[in-house]
């Protein structure tokens, strides 16, 4: 597996190159080191609005992002975390040039009008009404807001309609000048182009002008994880149930042996829920487990689709479990068939340019970690241990939070 090569700007932006010699696609990612975490309360929400307006704010002599993206024959997007902004394109490789300076120009001088506002906003409030009505979706926010109580990790993403609707164009100019800066942007490309040619474009752009950053990423205070259940009903004929607690940061030396749990939790066809519930009872379709670290604190989450009826025998099943399985875990065998399992998945998703983009940004521009590798991540889960899995497992549950949306 390859490694990038890390170059910088003059100002010190990161840009590192993933090349792939001979691809017919390359992914050109920016990255913006906040996320809606550190979002004012007043303005919960803001980061997802401003991600919806860099990529349909027009530049200065052309047209909208996404659609001079489009125009290069490729696709292009943004994601919005609770410690990120991200706006991607993924392009022919002869366009990625001018796909790299496209973004360029869309994280760092965009148009910020009322016109474009009112538009993203109404379009951002769709988007939040839609996934209030579905238990698949707003489980998650009721899981964040009980595991992160009182802290912004449990504020939604997205905030809520009354927040995004009280957002203004001063605090939008104000939170897009206080993150776009040298010390909290990033450049990540992956695919056939050459760091020479990824520099060259960058200094013509506006990303070398960008000011030194006033402050880091964090002051948040230290997040707590907190055990509990919360219920939401909704008028729906599906309910989602989410099993969790806390889990590792960004750099922890457990942080594979999390992925090897979640695997034997709820990832495999035979995994402990996944067998139970949904192989042996049939009270399940889709299910699946996912560790969610972040730069302090991360936590853990076992997702299961249901029926409304089903929702109560759910959680019981897999809170006893879990329980009943940590008191002596997973055979050296089974934990030795899921590290091959989890390694093996990591590295047929990254096969894709766009993918393997996202986890060096998430893994190592993040959370400040620019020697973390792939390689060393594939590395390191094939090396856990049954006693990782259960020392991580033991943890896992303690406290433990449950969410439900959907039951009446």
């Amino acid at each position: 597996m390859r490694e990038p090569e890390r170059v910088a700007l003059g100002n010190g932006v990161p840009v590192w190159v993933l090349r792939r010699p001979g691809a017919t696609a390359t992914t050109v990612t920016l990255w913006l080191l906040t996320g809606s975490r550190y979002e004012p309360e007043r303005v919960a929400g803001g980061t997802h609005l401003l991600e919806h307006i860099l990529m349909q704010a027009p530049l200065a002599g052309d047209g909208r992002p996404v659609d001079l993206l489009e125009g290069l024959g490729g696709e292009a997007n943004a994601i919005t975390s609770r410690d990120h902004l991200v706006l991607y394109a993924r392009v022919p490789s002869p366009e990625a040039p001018a796909a790299l300076e496209i973004l360029a120009r869309a994280l760092a001088t965009p148009s910020l009008t009322e016109d474009v506002l009112e538009s993203e906003r109404k379009v951002v409030q769709e988007e939040l009404r839609l996934a209030a009505g579905d238990p698949f979706d707003i489980v998650h926010d009721v899981f964040y807001d009980v595991a992160f109580a009182g802290h912004p990790l449990a504020r939604p993403v997205g905030g809520t309609a009354d927040s995004v609707g009280a957002v203004g164009l001063a605090d939008l100019r104000a939170y897009h000048e206080r993150w776009v800066r040298a010390g909290s942007v990033g450049v990540i490309v992956c695919g056939d182009v050459t760091p020479e040619t990824v520099l060259k474009v960058l200094a013509a752009g506006p990303l070398p002008a960008l000011p030194p950053s006033a402050e880091a990423a964090g002051g948040d205070g230290t997040p707590r994880v907190s055990g509990g259940r919360r219920d939401l009903a909704l008028n729906n004929d599906s309910a989602g149930v989410v099993l969790g607690g806390p889990a590792v940061p960004y750099g922890h030396p457990l942080l594979p042996a999390w992925q090897v749990l979640m695997d034997l939790v709820a990832g495999a066809s035979s995994a402990l829920l996944f067998e139970e519930i949904r192989n042996r009872r049939g009270l399940a379709y889709d299910m699946w487990g996912f560790t969610n670290a972040y730069r302090d604190t991360g936590v853990w989450r076992a997702f299961v689709a249901t029926a409304p009826e089903h929702a109560e025998e759910v959680v019981a099943l897999g809170t006893s479990l879990l329980r009943e399985r940590a008191e002596h875990g997973w055979s050296a065998e089974e934990v030795e068939l899921a590290t091959r399992r989890t390694a093996g998945l990591l590295q047929l998703e990254t096969e894709q340019s766009l993918e393997e983009a996202l986890f060096y940004g998430r893994y190592g521009l993040i959370p400040g970690h620019p020697s973390w590798t792939l390689a060393g991540q594939v590395e390191a889960i094939r090396a856990v241990t049954a006693a990782d899995v259960l020392s991580c497992l033991r943890t896992a549950i303690d406290p433990m939070i449950v969410s439900v949306a959907g039951v009446d």
